[in-house]
Parts: structure tokens; C-alpha cells; sequence
């Protein structure tokens, strides 16, 4: 009696059942999955106060529209109906490839 009121109460539920404890004697078997994982949350936590290349990555929307507080006068000269993706996720071309190749042989 002893050994069930000292069990590890912490961590979710299904943690808990990987070692049995809470299910009277230790000789069943249980087996435990992982809860399912929220499609509301990002793939992976993002930093606090950190700006770095993945969480800016992470942070762009492909589909998103041009807010309305932009189509104000002051912004029309340099406002585009279609932003650019950021640069990480377009593909070199022909001709940078070359000068990348170019420029490794020589160090």
C-alpha cells in the first residue's frame, strides 16, 4: 500500500501510464499514446525575443492579404499588390549557381 500512495503524480496522463502507476498492481499492461497534436500550435515553440532566420521563416503567410491600414495614401508609392517571398525560399538561378561554384573553387 505504501508503494502505490509514493507513485510519480506528474506530466499528462498518458505519461503516467507508462510506468502504471494509478492502476492498482504493476503487473497489467498498459499501453499508452501520445495525445494528439494541436493543429492550432506552430511545428515546433517559438524563442521569446529571438528574430532569428527560422522564426521569421516561420512567421510568413504565402496567402495573406495586404492589410487595410496600408492602403493609406502614404504607403500607395511603395506599396505592391503582390509582396516578394523572402529570399531563403527562392531558388538560386542558373547564373548565381555559376558564380557560387565559381567563387568556392577559388578559396
Amino acid at each position: 500500500r505504501m508503494a502505490e500512495t509514493q507513485t510519480l503524480n506528474f506530466g499528462p496522463e498518458w505519461l503516467r501510464a507508462l510506468s502504471g502507476g494509478g492502476h492498482g498492481g504493476g503487473t497489467s499492461s498498459v499501453v499508452a499514446t501520445s495525445p494528439p497534436l494541436s493543429p492550432a500550435l506552430p511545428k515546433y515553440k517559438l524563442a521569446d525575443y529571438r528574430y532569428g532566420r527560422e522564426e521569421m521563416l516561420a512567421l510568413y503567410v504565402k496567402d495573406r492579404e495586404i492589410p487595410v491600414v496600408l492602403h493609406d495614401k502614404d504607403f500607395v508609392p511603395i506599396l505592391q499588390e503582390e509582396p516578394l517571398p523572402p529570399l531563403a525560399l527562392v531558388a538560386f538561378t542558373e547564373e548565381e549557381r555559376r558564380k557560387i561554384r565559381i567563387m568556392n573553387y577559388s578559396i
